[in-house]
């Protein structure tokens, strides 16, 4: 948790990341399951898991990333094509919703020999007024050298010139974690807290062609509860894996707005089903940065089809 000095810094404009607790990234997992001499195309997979006491609460997030890579024409023992922009983290193994954290990795990468910052988007009540944060450390080293870090490599394959050397690294189960520095905070937002929210509902629902999904509440910006007023959801990315409803974005509702909802859906023959069960309750957070988004990320049509 960060300290009193932190605290008054922050409300000053003014972030001091030492005051910050590390990063702890207690499971690092890497794999390259189809080693291959002659440089096919190949399989890597990164998983790790983080935590931080920074924040209204300790937080924990699984990071995982996949990704096939093809350097057939090239010498080099590692992956060309490690993807390195921020990835988001779910909130573990078993929920893939979104957490509050993000991880990058970087070239070149090795599933022995590579490096992972960690960044996280975090909540920090101060005097009763929520801050959006941004925490991030800088990029950690790991290799097979790294204590409490063991590659088991196919005996056949040297990942010093091996193209793509088959094998796998991994932590202990009982390892106390690595540590990362926070070196750097800043404000997420890059105005001050909005006064007015813009709002994203997304749920999982599997259609039929020509059905939709909407969102209807208690307010008048969700309808007043009329089926006739409800917001309409998008399917733009909606596949047989994918179907997830969201959008809504222009819905604005002021800041610490209380409010019920629930989600409906339009069959095309005009018959109407809504969610069974309770309506649902949420309220629009202060000290945001003009966006949120409401539910778990996503939730489930309830007595649905999902």
């Amino acid at each position: 948790m960060r300290s009193s000095l932190a605290a008054a810094a922050l409300c000053n404009g003014i972030a001091l990341a030492a005051d910050y607790s590390p990063f702890l990234i207690t499971s690092v997992y890497t794999k390259q399951p189809n080693g291959n001499p002659d440089g096919q195309t190949n399989f890597y997979n990164f998983l790790s898991q983080v935590n931080s006491t920074n924040g209204d609460s300790p937080q924990t997030g699984y990071c995982a990333a996949g990704w096939s890579d093809n350097n057939a024409g090239g010498s080099d023992p590692f992956s060309e094509y490690v993807p390195t922009g921020w990835t988001q983290c779910a909130r573990s193994a078993s929920d893939s919703n979104a957490s509050e954290f993000s991880f990058q990795l970087y070239k070149p990468f090795g599933i022995g020999n590579f490096s992972v910052a960690i960044q996280q988007n975090l909540t920090q009540t101060t005097n009763g007024k929520p801050t959006q944060i941004i925490a991030q450390s800088n990029p950690f080293h790991i290799t097979n050298t790294t204590s409490n870090f063991t590659c088991t490599i196919n005996p056949g394959e040297n990942p010093s010139f091996q193209v793509h050397a088959n094998g796998e690294c991994t932590t202990p189960s009982n390892f106390a974690g690595y540590s990362l520095p926070i070196v750097n905070v800043s404000s997420a937002c890059t105005n001050t807290p909005a006064t007015t929210v813009s709002l994203s509902f997304p749920v999982q629902e599997r259609t039929n062609y020509g059905d939709n999904v909407f969102v209807v509440g208690n307010i008048t910006q969700l309808g007043s509860w009329s089926p006739y007023h409800a917001v309409a959801l998008s399917a733009a990315g909606y596949e047989d894996i994918n179907t997830i409803w969201s959008g809504a974005d222009a819905v604005s509702v002021p800041a610490g707005t209380a409010f019920e909802y629930k989600y409906i859906q339009w069959s095309s023959d005009g018959s109407l089903l809504w969610e069974c069960g309770e309506n649902r309750v949420a309220s629009v957070a202060l000290g945001t940065c003009g966006k949120q988004t409401i539910g778990n990320d996503p939730d489930y049509f309830r007595c649905g089809n999902h």
